[in-house]
């Protein structure tokens, strides 16, 4: 990543060659995953509002592949959305291309992914945060959680099983849920020091369920929803369709 100034805002450049990895994301079964850089999972992106983002992006993929900046807005840049066949082609094998988004006007929790065909299951999807220049709130530090479904199948084999004559009688089903990007013996803790206000930033990468998430005896502060910040409200956990990110306390 390179990182140059440009007045009160950053230039934050960043070079994605987009590939598959063979790789164990439970510790256990080994199956193929969308990677960046050969890395699995996909690094999170953070900036600070007001920065631009260049994201210079190489297909070494077999198919066309594009990128997609879940919830930001593209005033007249809708060519750099991401929605192969609606706002662009995708990029072909071997293609490069390069996106550029403008944060000035948003602030808060989204995420990049690809749109084009199943992608976005076989692992092209990763946490994009905007930091505000001035923290809203006081708190002492700040974590990310993102949560995945993930299968040893790929997206194009489990259509192909429910899309059979007998599809109503098979339950669709996931083998696991990964937590910032892997499960079982290979998912690295998480630690929260007690006396210490923390600002945790959850995010749902899923794409088919909902995401009860809870901190047995704790409640929590939501800050912001979905980019958009609020007075903060009390809950005793959050429900979480795909897509959906909050901040809490």
């Amino acid at each position: 990543m390179f990182v140059l100034s440009t007045g009160y805002a950053e230039r934050v450049e960043l070079f994605w060659d987009i590939g598959t990895l063979n790789i164990s994301r439970d510790g256990y079964s080994t199956w193929k995953s969308i990677c960046v850089n050969n890395a699995v999972p996909i690094p999170p992106v953070h900036v600070t509002q007001g920065d631009v983002l260049v994201l210079n992006v190489r297909n070494s993929l077999d198919t066309p592949t594009a990128v997609h900046a879940h919830g930001i807005y593209h005033n007249y840049t809708d060519y750099y959305d991401g929605a192969e066949m609606v706002t662009e082609c995708g990029i072909p094998p071997g293609e490069n291309f390069t996106y550029i988004i403008d944060t000035t006007d948003q602030v808060g929790n989204f995420w990049l992914h690809s749109h084009i065909q199943s992608q976005l299951t076989d692992g092209f999807r990763t946490p994009f945060i905007i930091h505000e220049k001035v923290k809203p709130v006081t708190y002492d530090e700040e974590k990310l959680l993102y949560f995945e479904d993930w299968d040893l199948r790929s997206f194009d084999d489990q259509m192909n099983i429910y899309s059979t004559l007998n599809a109503k009688k098979i339950p669709i089903a996931y083998r696991m849920l990964l937590v910032n990007g892997m499960n079982g013996n290979v998912t690295q803790p998480v630690v929260f020091e007690p006396g210490k206000r923390y600002r945790v930033r959850v995010v749902s990468l899923l794409t088919a369920f909902w995401l009860k998430f809870r901190m047995p005896g704790h409640t929590m502060h939501i800050i912001d929803q979905d980019g958009v910040a609020c007075n903060p409200v009390e809950v005793d956990g959050l429900d979480m369709g795909p897509g959906q990110r909050f901040s809490i306390l």
